[in-house]
């Protein structure tokens, strides 16, 4: 099959992305509006971009022509700060519960069930069920489109991170021990499965 992604519709062209990239980690944002607001939304276009300074970036998507993706770029766009929650196991469905598109002010963290705990340094809450909570400040926002389908590029710079002990293994995460999700297609989740290594071909 050959596919142009210039003569397919929008959904087309989405549901073909989100089932071949996969599996996606998510990122489990915790924001506050310049009010106070506490806002809390997954993401699941996410990932590292570098660890010299730290930078990890995710993708809201907008659905709509100019709609920010429920109230987190406009939080973020005011405050410049963030927090981002790995997901794992034990908090999916609530986390999952936190995609919904509730009315601007709802407190996710409500509906969820979550617990919203103070942070070391930024003011959004971070989510007390994540094992690793890394609080950010933001280092960029890019723009990549604002027709539906497209999304804004939000880089945050860690300022400080929150690990629970008894997932560190000789100075390394025990990613079995963490036990994360990613999303798949659709309404699919995965877990890790099995896990092995293949060392990196040494040249020269």
């Amino acid at each position: 099959m050959e596919v142009s992604p210039f003569q397919i519709e929008n959904m087309e062209r989405y549901k073909l992305l989100i089932g071949s990239v996969v599996p996606r980690p998510i990122a489990l944002v915790s924001t506050l509006s310049s009010e106070g607001e506490p806002n809390l939304a997954p993401f699941s276009f996410f990932t590292v971009a570098a660890y010299n300074p730290m930078i990890l970036v995710f993708f809201p998507l907008r659905y709509k022509k100019g709609l920010e993706f429920k109230d987190t770029v406009l939080n973020i766009r005011e405050t410049a700060e963030f927090v981002i929650n790995i997901v794992t196991e034990d908090i999916a469905e609530a986390v999952n519960t936190c995609s919904g598109l509730y009315e601007k002010g709802a407190n996710e963290f409500v509906i969820s069930g979550l617990t919203a705990e103070k942070s070391r340094i930024v003011k959004p809450f971070r989510v007390r069920e994540s094992p690793i909570q890394f609080e950010c400040r933001l280092h960029k926002m890019i723009t990549i489109s604002e027709e539906p389908g497209g999304s804004d590029a939000i880089f945050g710079e860690v300022i400080h991170m929150h690990i629970k002990d008894e997932l560190i293994t000789e100075h390394k995460i025990d990613v079995k021990k963490l036990k994360p999700v990613a999303k798949l297609a659709g309404p699919e989740w995965s877990t890790i499965g099995e896990v092995f290594n293949l060392d990196r071909p040494k040249v020269g």
